[in-house]
């Protein structure tokens, strides 16, 4: 394979231009990013945070000159590549290329649905939310003066029900050559952008969305690159999985009836359906196809009205009966699929807000992801936390990959010169780059050792635990994010913080996730208490997160489906089900929550462990391992006098408004502040617009107007 550019020197040309410095651990991750894309092998390197490693995976695919998806799990991550990362490269870089952010069909504004959506007999597969009327004219004027048609664009609030009238799913969509409206769709425009782009920019949702379609979401390309890739085996199972709700054949029903059907056939699938939907409503876990007479009729009943149904829809020429006719065969196959389940299949019923739904997904996504992917390119896994020590055997069962076999190779080139064919097998290699951080310097791991066990005695655990939290949280002066394990300790941690404490609280359930993430960062003596969402979502630099309280050791629901059944097939297998199952699962978690803290090379604070299991039990090794290496403490004391002092020593704040007026150049700023400044932000002083430089008298300037930066902080 040819280089465009020597990828070291690539990368040393963009730090610099960012005003950053070199680090040897990023320099490592490009080696090991780099050997992979030459040589055609996969890759499991962990980097932890703050070693730059967007960067260094970025750098080396766009000097190898290969066409690269980049998978990402968190929509943060997503900004921050094509925002950040990718401008600055193609900026201050040596290599010109260029990249596209593609997203699902569903974020995107579908112009035949709009014009559907506005005629007097409308019919919806989800009721629309209130004061729909009134936002299909913003819709509409969004569509107008939109070159994306994102949601993410939209000005306006639009909860989910109602943007769901005016988009179109995968299932629903007929394609562009059967839709009147296919020449000026949006995503269609989006796949255009996509397939001329070098780099592409996705979320693992929708890379997970072209596997399961046989590789035909996304434009072709050489390898993937998958970012926060311990995420990616669950993002997969969730992608590879199947719902139907009780009332989903219902609302089928009224789109059939305008398609056309005779009322006869929809009555009786109707019956179907609501037969369905009260068995679904009826139970609750695991279902056992095969051993549950009622829930096999009612499966087979269903699929074989709506096959029946489907038969006599006549699409010809009608965009109605041809969307409907896609969304009929979606829910047959979810349908034909409940009915009779693969052996790696597990099939269940839970509660998703007032109504349940009945799912099917493999136990684990190993298999599919190897078949699906493995074979046909190579796959480069890079996050912050893998899970212990390479070769990071636990994350690499649940991704297919194989321990045993040696890394993988190119294959031939196809005869035009145009893309490689990949030997990769399931071999690969590894890596854990040293982090730039100073751990036990920068933080401590204080365990509650003297507290009770909370599975053995709940309250005792719970009330001695508010004490040493409040304790924990005073001595932070706030600045704590508390992470739980259950919505009921969020509520109580809340409650009793708020009593007890000074600080302004805030907990999940209050706003949107969003909304109080932002306001946690931005009030820096502000608590956050959360559960799940925020043990990885979330990154408060500095001042305002200097202490991270873990209530518990995050083992996984005994009791969960998926989970249930991952244990039972271990235990078919031999293995110990808490060894080979639940403590890595434990462990990626608690790593992720503690990474919280220490995000730069200048934080410094706590994480403290309220669960005594972790300084006590025999398993804690394997659970320590993937922790980042503070310095450990069971001494409140300690922990407690070392947050007064970081806390004494927080600066108030970071970037700010200079003195200089608002036409005046800034030029104190880094460059990597300039950079982020002028991304997001245009100039009203010289009119630059957004990612572009500014403009004084003379020519292109290297600094900014004070007015730029002053709205980057407003």
């Amino acid at each position: 394979m040819r280089w465009r550019a020597d990828p070291h020197a690539l990368l040393d040309a963009a730090v610099a231009g960012m005003g950053g410095e070199r680090r040897d651990g990023q320099h490592q991750l490009l080696s090991a990013v780099a050997d992979a894309l030459s040589n055609g092998n996969h890759l499991l390197a962990e980097a932890p945070t703050g070693s730059g490693k967007s960067l260094a995976y970025l750098v080396a695919a766009v000097a190898s000159g290969l066409k690269v998806v980049v998978a990402t799990s968190t929509i943060a991550l997503q900004s921050q590549l094509t925002g950040k990362d990718l401008p600055a490269l193609r900026e201050l870089g040596t290599v010109p290329f260029s990249f596209a952010l593609l997203k699902g069909r569903a974020n995107y504004l579908c112009l035949a649905k709009l014009r559907a959506a506005a005629a007097p007999d409308a019919l919806f597969e989800v009721p629309v939310g209130p004061g729909f009327g009134r936002q299909l004219e913003q819709f509409r004027k969004f569509a107008q003066r939109s070159d994306t048609g994102d949601r993410s664009e939209f000005d306006h609030e639009v909860n989910d029900a109602t943007w769901r009238a005016v988009t179109s799913t995968s299932v629903e969509c007929p394609g562009k050559a059967d839709c009147a409206d296919g020449d000026e769709c949006f995503a269609e425009r989006a796949r255009d952008r996509a397939q001329e782009a070098s780099i592409l920019v996705v979320n693992h949702a929708l890379y997970c969305a072209h596997l399961a379609a046989g590789g035909h979401v996304l434009p072709d390309h050489d390898v993937v690159i998958l970012d926060e890739a311990h995420a990616f085996p669950e993002n997969a199972t969730n992608a590879f999985a199947g719902d139907i709700t009780g009332d989903a054949l219902t609302r089928l029903s009224g789109m059939l009836a305008r398609a056309g059907v005779e009322s006869a056939a929809i009555n009786q699938l109707s019956d179907a359906g609501r037969a369905l939907g009260a068995v679904i409503e009826a139970r609750e876990g695991t279902v056992r196809i095969g051993a549950d007479k009622e829930v096999d009729q009612a499966l087979l009943r269903a699929a074989e009205r709506l096959a029946g149904v489907s038969g006599k829809l006549v699409t010809a020429g009608d965009e109605h009966a041809k969307r409907t006719a896609r969304v009929a065969s979606g829910r047959l196959e979810v349908l034909r699929r409940l009915a009779a389940p693969g052996d790696d299949d597990v099939v269940w019923i839970e509660r998703v807000g007032r109504t349940r739904r009945m799912r099917i997904a493999p136990v684990a996504a190993g298999e599919t992801i190897a078949h699906a992917l493995l074979e046909w390119r190579p796959v480069i896994g890079v996050s912050a936390t893998l899970g212990g020590e390479p070769p990071f055997p636990a994350l690499a069962l649940q991704m297919g990959l194989s321990t045993d076999a040696g890394p993988g190779t190119w294959g031939e080139r196809d005869d035009d010169g145009g893309r490689w064919a990949s030997n990769a097998g399931r071999g690969y290699a590894s890596v854990q780059t040293p982090s730039s951080f100073d751990w036990k310097e920068q933080g401590i791991l204080y365990v509650g050792k003297d507290l009770p066990d909370p599975a053995r005695a709940r309250e005792a655990w719970m009330a001695q635990s508010a004490d040493r939290l409040c304790d924990l949280v005073n001595a932070a002066g706030g600045r704590a994010l508390v992470l739980c394990t259950s919505h009921a300790n969020v509520a109580r941690f809340a409650e009793v913080l708020r009593l007890r404490t000074d600080h302004h609280v805030l907990a999940q359930g209050d706003r949107d996730s969003g909304r109080l993430a932002t306001e946690f960062v931005e009030d820096e003596t502000s608590v956050l208490v959360g559960t799940r969402s925020f043990w990885a979502g979330i990154d408060a630099a500095g001042a305002s997160c200097v202490l991270v309280v873990i209530d518990k050791i995050p083992f996984p629901v005994p009791d969960e489906p998926l989970h249930a059944a991952r244990r039972e097939r271990a235990q078919a297998r031999g293995a110990d089900a808490f060894v080979a199952v639940d403590l890595p699962v434990a462990a990626l978690v608690l790593a992720q929550g503690a990474g919280r803290l220490i995000r730069t090379r200048d934080d410094r604070g706590v994480v403290a462990v309220l669960d005594p299991r972790l300084a006590k039990q025999s398993y804690r090794a394997q659970l320590l391992a993937a922790m980042p290496p503070f310095r450990r403490s069971i001494d409140l004391a300690e922990a407690c006098a070392f947050l007064e002092q970081v806390a004494a020593d927080a600066p108030s704040t970071t970037l700010a408004a200079g003195a200089c007026a608002p036409e005046e150049l800034r030029t104190d700023l880094s460059g990597e502040e300039a950079i982020m400044i002028r991304t997001f932000h245009p100039c009203s002083v010289c009119g630059a617009k957004t990612t572009e430089r500014c403009r004084d008298a003379e020519a292109t300037s290297a600094f900014l107007h004070e007015a730029r930066v002053r709205a980057a902080l407003a």
